[in-house]
């Protein structure tokens, strides 16, 4: 049974002051600011083109809280906090933050949250294909931070070395896909995205010497002939999808594999997980998506055609499950 919480601790669950504080600090890149060493407050407005006493005010309310550091209000330096806020921190968490990214789209349509609960969902999609090309460009390279440090524990999660032809679908700007491929020099493989991620995969495989043994489609996933496949990899997609296009994505993969070819779903699928009605609750703001459990993952899959034949479980990061004809 879950504890409950004392009072303060709900309050402090309802506080709309330092998250907006810590967005402001990551747009204003204050800690990259900081890097060098401690700065004076109206030297920091310079840089960054603010009223000098509104950010003070703000900076002085993050360092009452412990992410930067202040000295007679007047002079700041970086708190062990607020590195996670340096734009090369492998967290990319300053990226997530920055107001002029692809986080201000999240961040406003969650400000909706009651309207998507009273409709059923929001007025207009937030998702990759709604987006604007910054947008879209944003985004990419938040899920490809995020990617970044889970594509090795995938790799070697699977034995890829069974798949000659292996399909990544919607798989932004290739990470994971060089990922696999620089690890398994028998297999080919094509990725699918958008047209602004696929150019950028186009130069990451070419960077990485795969370009001979990579080839990219670029467009809707819903308009398009799929390759030929040995294995079509969907890693955090299916989420992005209610029932109906979870189905039709599936029943695409299923008619574009080889006899015996596996379709793989990398997604959560365990409920236990803290994350897993956290990220429920993202997608349902953005639109159309939904987590789902292992049981609902089945049941999809079976609509498609498709049965499980296994579970491929990385140390951290999405779970694959393996389904064939």
């Amino acid at each position: 049974m879950t504890k409950p919480l004392e009072l303060m601790e709900f309050w402090a669950m309802t506080d709309l002051v330092t998250p907006m504080a810590l967005r402001t600090a990551a747009t204003l890149r204050i800690a990259d600011h900081l890097a060098d060493g401690p700065r004076e407050l109206k030297e920091l407005a310079a840089v960054t083109g603010c009223d000098a006493d509104a950010l003070g005010r703000v900076l002085r309310y993050l360092a009452s809280r412990g992410v930067f550091v202040a000295a007679d209000g007047e002079r700041f330096e970086l708190g062990e906090t607020a590195r996670w806020l340096l734009d090369d921190d492998p967290s990319a968490a300053r990226r997530w933050l920055d107001q002029d990214g692809y986080g201000a789209t999240m961040d406003r349509a969650h400000l909706d949250l009651l309207g998507i609960v009273r409709r059923g969902g929001p007025v207009q999609a937030a998702n990759k294909v709604s987006l604007d090309e910054a947008a879209a460009a944003s985004y990419d390279q938040l899920m490809e931070a995020n990617t970044r440090n889970e594509a090795p524990l995938l790799v070697r999660a699977i034995d890829w070395s069974r798949f000659g032809h292996i399909v990544d679908l919607g798989g932004g700007t290739g990470v994971q896909l060089a990922a696999i491929l620089a690890a398994t020099p028998t297999a080919r493989g094509t990725l699918v995205d958008l047209p602004g991620s696929v150019e950028v995969a186009t130069r990451r495989f070419a960077g990485e010497g795969l370009a001979d043994r990579c080839d990219v489609l670029a467009g809707n996933i819903f308009e398009l002939d799929l390759p030929e496949a040995d294995a079509i990899l969907l890693r955090m997609l299916v989420h992005s999808f209610e029932d109906d296009q979870a189905v039709d994505a599936l029943t695409r993969c299923r008619r574009a594999l080889r006899p015996g070819g596996s379709v793989l779903v990398a997604e959560a699928a365990d409920t236990h997980l803290p994350g897993f009605t956290t990220m429920d609750l993202i997608m349902l703001v953005l639109g159309h998506g939904r987590e789902r459990t292992l049981a609902q993952y089945d049941e999809l899959a079976a609509a498609a055609g498709l049965t499980r034949i296994a579970i491929h479980t990385p140390p951290t990061g999405p779970r694959a499950l393996e389904y064939t004809a």
